[in-house]
């Protein structure tokens, strides 16, 4: 079975409109927060086959993880899909993270559906 890390602050209200999206993923989802070191350690133990980050509780925490990611040896080949992305910040979270997907929580599930079919 597919295996999707979700990054994501469980303080956060927006959290369940994502949990409920991936109720419809038909894949293993693994949570932690993007604080560093400890996503990064739960990267390298799960080994996912996409990430999903959501980017609405501490933006700059959402944006800092995408960036190291996608720059990482291990870690740059797995999809990355932002998610809760204000439209203030679309353009800083392209610098940080140009090969990243971003997606509304309503177009969640499909996105990562798709990136499942291509990758596993």
């Amino acid at each position: 079975m597919a295996r999707v890390l979700l990054l994501q602050f469980d303080t956060d209200p927006k959290c369940v409109p994502i949990r409920t999206a991936l109720e419809q993923v038909d894949a293993e989802i693994v949570e932690d927060e993007p604080r560093w070191p400890g996503f990064f350690q739960t990267v390298t133990r799960e080994r996912p086959d996409t990430i999903i980050i959501a980017c609405s509780k501490i933006p700059s925490h959402g944006r800092e993880a995408a960036r190291y990611l996608s720059e990482g040896f291990n870690t740059r080949n797995i999809p990355l899909i932002l998610v809760g992305v204000a439209d203030r910040d679309l353009v800083k979270t392209r610098e940080y993270a140009p090969r990243a997907q971003i997606v509304t929580a309503g177009d969640l599930a499909a996105a990562v559906s798709q990136r499942l079919q291509i990758n596993v």
